[in-house]
């Protein structure tokens, strides 16, 4: 979230053959599916209807290839892609689900997306430093583990050489150059419809070359120091210099923009310290929702849990002292 995924959509969304949605978020629907949320015996309820996993998987399969494939098709498009950022966490069983399928990973530099997140949902930094943590790991993990599924590229890349990169995308995914997905605002202009889409992004909003840096002067140089000791040698995997965002080492071989699987699984050699091959714990909503892990709590009881575990400040000795003679003197009025 916050690293140009929806940029990347609208672009390919505008190829004469390519038709992807705003984000719909769907493989949560598919978890629900495969496990009923908050029932202990939710897992593996169609077995007990006769039904193997894979005859299940098959039967979701056509559903949300339905879905999809009517979009499509409204829109004079052949083949049907998604967009959604919490699908990091669910790639094992897109993977599973749809065995042509590949996949996508964009990554920018952490003090864009921290920003970023800060500014539009309010996030604060150590939040974002986090979220910025997890996914940016797992995008990893999932690339080196698919190697001939999933490339990753950079929004730097993306925005200051769009026509290359974009041509070596599409050529990996067989499909023919457009001259459209340069154009993307003329094209998601003249279809009318929301102009603002998820992530509050302007459809008809060209390529901004000065969003690389905008986010220098959003964040405090006490913050961007933070930042760097936080995700750093994470940054320095994916080729970033944290103290300077118009420096890009090179992420693929060739001197191509779009790394390959492999590619990002020989960087993990080099930077094995960071540990990249295991798995990070993924947000509470993308975990399975068993009873016996996690429980449904209203937000008010959640508010007053939440006060009622936050720490009490220590009281200076004075204040100590006022208030017990102030419960003495109660006491004692009540005799």
């Amino acid at each position: 979230m916050g690293s140009g995924t929806t940029l990347l959509r609208l672009m390919l969304d505008s190829h004469p053959h390519i038709a992807i949605p705003p984000e719909t978020g769907f493989m949560r629907a598919y978890k629900a599916h495969r496990h009923i949320p908050f029932k202990h015996s939710g897992r593996g309820w169609a077995r007990r209807l006769g039904w193997t996993d894979d005859e299940l998987d098959g039967l979701l399969r056509e559903l949300y290839d339905t879905l999809f494939m009517r979009y499509a098709e409204q829109h004079g498009k052949r083949r049907w892609g998604e967009k959604t950022p919490i699908h990091t966490w669910h790639v094992d069983a897109m993977a599973r689900l749809f065995p042509d399928a590949r996949f996508v990973g964009i990554i920018r530099h952490p003090g864009a997306v921290v920003a970023s997140n800060m500014r539009r949902w309010r996030h604060s930094m150590p939040k974002a430093a986090i979220h910025y943590d997890r996914y940016a790991r797992e995008l990893a993990r999932q690339a080196a583990r698919r190697p001939a599924r999933f490339v990753v590229l950079r929004y730097e890349d993306l925005v200051l050489q769009p026509e290359p990169v974009m041509r070596e995308l599409l050529a990996w995914l067989d499909e023919p150059w457009a001259d459209e997905v340069l154009a993307h605002d003329e094209v998601q202009a003249a279809r009318g419809g929301r102009r603002v889409v998820e992530g509050r992004t302007v459809v008809d909003d060209p390529i901004d070359v000065s969003r690389i840096s905008a986010w220098v002067g959003r964040l405090e140089p006490v913050k961007r120091e933070r930042l760097a000791a936080r995700v750093g040698r994470l940054a320095a995997f994916y080729g970033y210099r944290m103290e300077d965002p118009a420096v890009l080492e090179p992420l693929a071989g060739d001197g191509r923009a779009v790394a390959r699987g492999d590619e990002i699984a020989a960087r993990m050699a080099v930077f094995a310290d960071l540990g990249l091959r295991r798995r990070p714990v993924p947000p509470v909503y993308e975990q399975l929702p068993d009873p016996r892990g996690l429980m449904v709590v209203p937000v008010e009881r959640f508010r007053r849990l939440r006060e009622q575990a936050r720490p009490v400040p220590p009281q200076p000795l004075w204040r100590i002292a006022a208030s017990r003679a102030r419960r003495r003197a109660r006491r004692l009025l009540s005799r």
